[in-house]
């Protein structure tokens, strides 16, 4: 049950009526869906970077580096947001099943620029995802890993918006795709991989039961855009 919190509580009736229909939904099955999607602002940017260092390896992206977030809740697409990503190894990577594999913890934070929202003085907070067992993934010589999460193969993860209550999600999961390493992967003598920057994009994800509930969130989340968007237009009218 996806409910939007009280900014801009008078834009979000239709997607609070939609919500409140989400309770009666049968929860007998449930299917994922992506809520939030980011792209680089600059995409040819070399925004996150894989390091070792003394007691292992830290994956983070380069200072707050710009970003752009969709679909999520009632937030115009795309809105800029800068994303703060910081993941820290809990083991040296291996090399099984012809993948080379390293698993980490962190958080990403997506912190959305104040002025496109009117919200001067006002937390922005698009996303906060909190993860254990990430799994940056290459196969050997590649230069574009993936790093993911899934409840489902073991990882834990929450997920915390100013703008979404996403607290009812089940099976949550996130795909983060990375290109252009400046090193390709490869596992040294002392078993670690180079350190290297990359480009990436993601995905965050999780289920609500279905199929109700997913046309009905669908139609929450459209509805709550349309008219904060109308809203805005009203204001930017009244003002000419």
């Amino acid at each position: 049950m996806i409910q939007f919190k009280s900014i801009a509580r008078r834009t979000l009736a239709p997607a609070a009526m939609a919500t409140a229909l989400l309770s009666f939904a049968a929860p007998a099955n449930a299917t994922s869906f992506t809520f939030a999607q980011f792209v680089q602002k600059v995409s040819a940017a070399k925004i996150f970077t894989y390091t070792n260092v003394v007691g292992g390896a830290t994956l983070k992206s380069s200072g707050n580096s710009t970003v752009l977030v969709s679909d999520l809740g009632t937030l115009v697409s795309p809105s800029e947001a800068t994303l703060t990503m910081n993941a820290t190894a809990s083991a040296l990577p291996v090399l099984a099943g012809g993948n080379i594999t390293q698993l980490f913890s962190g958080s990403m934070v997506f912190t959305l620029l104040a002025p496109q929202l009117g919200l001067s003085g006002m937390s922005t907070s698009a996303l906060t995802v909190n993860f254990t067992d990430a799994q940056l993934t290459s196969t050997p010589g590649s230069k574009a890993p993936t790093f993911s999460a899934d409840e489902s193969t073991g990882s834990t993860i929450s997920y915390m918006s100013d703008f979404a209550d996403l607290s009812a999600l089940t099976e949550k999961n996130f795909s983060l795709s990375f290109s252009s390493a400046t090193s390709k992967l490869l596992l040294n003598g002392s078993g670690k991989l180079p350190n290297f920057t990359m480009s990436g994009s993601g995905t965050f994800a999780g289920a609500i039961p279905e199929p109700m509930s997913w046309a009905l969130m669908t139609m929450g989340f459209g509805a709550a855009g349309f008219s904060l968007r109308a809203s805005r237009g009203k204001r930017t009218a009244a003002r000419a």
